[in-house]
């Protein structure tokens, strides 16, 4: 018995998005979204989301989140990585100009950790995918050159010292301007820095001078956290706006080849698939088509009314659904006619699940308004495609005779198209 599930896309149910969500997407598009997280209930969660005024990733999208990170962050984080450790090492020149007796410290401890750093970047970023690693690389970096330096400061005894503690500055907002994934990270970086630099600081000046370089830093760190804070919020939220355009465009894709009362192929979504599909068999491939028609629905509409229609055809469709195998194409080829393309199948096989079915929808009662019952049957028409042939018109054209056949013989049965005819 051929019994599975149709290869059939579902429809998301919730199509009612504004018109500033709608975003147009070329059919080209890397989605980041797979097909079957574009539901209704995926959708109102992102759009949730993005309208509360602090923005957070939901769970089931974290990891879609890392790798849209990963794949649009990850140069802007190698060159600000490469432009912080040239800055620093830049920075010996203020030391060569400002603080002599340190000269060659300075020259040494720089050069080791920029080349250290260097060589941690090559092995990063061409080896490492996890973006999180690469967002903290710069913190990371900022805090050891922080305390690097304000160790050579506390080898000068030069009394410029008291005024060039202040450029300290910079290695907080450079550690916190970088970072694109987590406001975590920030927090993190901030703690950090700052616990390095005051140990710094304090160990250099105090009093006065410690107060004024703690007011000036204070505003400082709550800049740069604010502006980190906003720049991971605008990062979850354009990823955010992207899921929702991935959604919008999947909902309308599904809206182009759907129907929409059985949630079948159309008419035009079956010819693409069946002709794409024929295309590619060999020449000794075995396929059948039926055509099913539900017998007397004009009377059915006319007695029972189009809703009833309507429950007709959707029943129709679960049950011709169930049938079919996870490589058959089943659609609603228009009205109250269904279509299904078999590969690999034998017209004996073919015409014992066109049988099954006529006995499982001749079975089959609906009821209405809880008072009373009506069956409904159907006629089928089978048609085999020949090994050497790839017309589908023809096939079609075939099954719709033998289905002509099957109503001529009295309806509720099956013909088979015969070629010696």
């Amino acid at each position: 018995m051929f019994n599975g599930d149709q290869e059939q896309q579902q429809q998301p149910s919730d199509t009612s998005f504004t018109s500033s969500e709608v975003q147009s997407a070329p059919p080209t598009a890397a989605f980041i979204l797979p097909e079957q997280l574009c539901t209704a209930s995926n959708h109102r969660l992102i759009v949730q989301a993005l309208k509360k005024t602090i923005t957070r990733i939901p769970k089931k999208f974290q990891h879609y989140y890392l790798e849209y990170q990963n794949t649009h962050q990850r140069e802007f984080l190698k060159y600000v990585n490469y432009i912080g450790q040239l800055l620093f090492l830049s920075y010996f020149l203020m030391d060569w100009l400002l603080l002599p007796d340190i000269v060659s410290q300075s020259a040494i401890t720089r050069l080791v950790l920029v080349v250290i750093a260097m060589l941690i970047n090559l092995f990063l970023f061409r080896y490492c995918q996890n973006i999180k690693i690469l967002d903290s690389l710069m913190p990371t970096y900022c805090a050891i050159a922080a305390a690097s330096w304000l160790y050579l400061l506390s080898l000068s005894q030069n009394p410029i010292v008291d005024t060039y503690i202040y450029a300290a500055c910079m290695f907080i907002l450079l550690g916190n301007l970088c970072i694109q994934v987590s406001f975590r990270y920030s927090v993190f970086t901030s703690l950090l820095i700052s616990s390095v630099t005051f140990y710094g600081v304090f160990n250099l000046v105090q009093g006065p001078e410690a107060l004024s370089f703690v007011l000036i830093y204070g505003s400082i760190l709550a800049l740069s956290m604010y502006i980190s804070w906003n720049n991971t919020a605008n990062s979850k939220r354009n990823f955010l706006r992207v899921l929702l355009n991935d959604w919008n465009y999947y909902a309308l894709s599904e809206l182009a080849h759907t129907d929409e009362l059985t949630q079948l192929n159309n008419r035009r979504q079956f010819m693409q698939r069946a002709e794409k599909a024929i295309q590619k068999w060999t020449k000794y491939n075995m396929a059948c088509l039926l055509m099913l028609d539900i017998d007397f629905f004009k009377q059915i509409n006319d007695t029972y009314g189009h809703d009833v229609g309507d429950e007709v055809l959707q029943i129709l469709a679960e049950i011709t659904r169930k049938e079919m195998r996870y490589t058959d194409i089943l659609a609603r080829f228009g009205g109250e006619e269904f279509i299904a393309l078999l590969p690999n199948t034998t017209l004996n096989e073919a015409e014992a699940i066109a049988d099954r079915l006529c006995q499982k929808i001749k079975n089959h009662q609906i009821c209405i308004d809880d008072k009373f019952f009506f069956n409904f049957s159907v006629s089928i028409g089978v048609a085999q495609l020949k090994p050497h042939e790839k017309d589908l018109n023809l096939l079609i054209k075939n099954a719709d005779i033998a289905l002509y056949q099957a109503k001529e013989n009295g309806r509720n049965q099956v013909a088979v198209y015969s070629y010696d005819a």
